[in-house]
């Protein structure tokens, strides 16, 4: 019994906790929105260079590896997370030419050439795609994950 009760107090960490609390407001502010992954593969973190440039949210998270104890170094590996808007009258499964469709956490999570999205409507009735870009060796249900766990972040804290 002693150890299970390790994991099941374990606590989740979301992602977007990840990107600086002040970050994170200057974001909101420019985008009306802030969709973030809740989550991302192991020690993939948010490092720098967070914009929103012509209405879209671009995050690169980048994995890190321990080193020792408390030491971890940056490595090249990494994706890119973007949030555009979505015409309304756009089809969700045609804005990167899906080659398959994944169902994720409950959400149907598009793939084609490395790049995994999905589409929401915020409460302003605003379309935008959610989309994961990878630059190395994720593979489509990783990226399919941290796409589908996206949500609005921009009220908490």
């Amino acid at each position: 019994m002693g150890a299970f009760t390790g994991a099941a107090t374990a606590k989740f960490t979301p992602a977007w906790t990840y990107v600086p609390h002040s970050l994170r407001a200057q974001l909101a502010a420019k985008s009306g929105t802030l969709y973030l992954p809740a989550r991302t593969p192991l020690f993939y973190r948010y490092r720098s260079g967070a914009s929103v440039s012509g209405g879209i949210l671009t995050v690169r998270f980048t994995d890190r590896v321990r080193v020792r104890q408390g030491v971890w170094r940056w490595t090249n590996k990494s994706f890119v997370w973007q949030v555009r808007p979505l015409a309304k009258t756009a089809v969700c499964a045609n804005w990167g030419g899906a080659q398959k469709t994944l169902q994720m956490a409950g959400n149907k999570v598009y793939w084609s050439n490395g790049t995994a999205w999905r589409c929401v409507t915020d409460r302003q009735a605003r379309a935008h795609v959610l989309a994961a870009s990878q630059g190395g060796a994720l593979p489509d249900a990783a990226l399919a994950m941290v796409v589908a766990s996206g949500l609005d972040v921009a009220g908490r804290s």
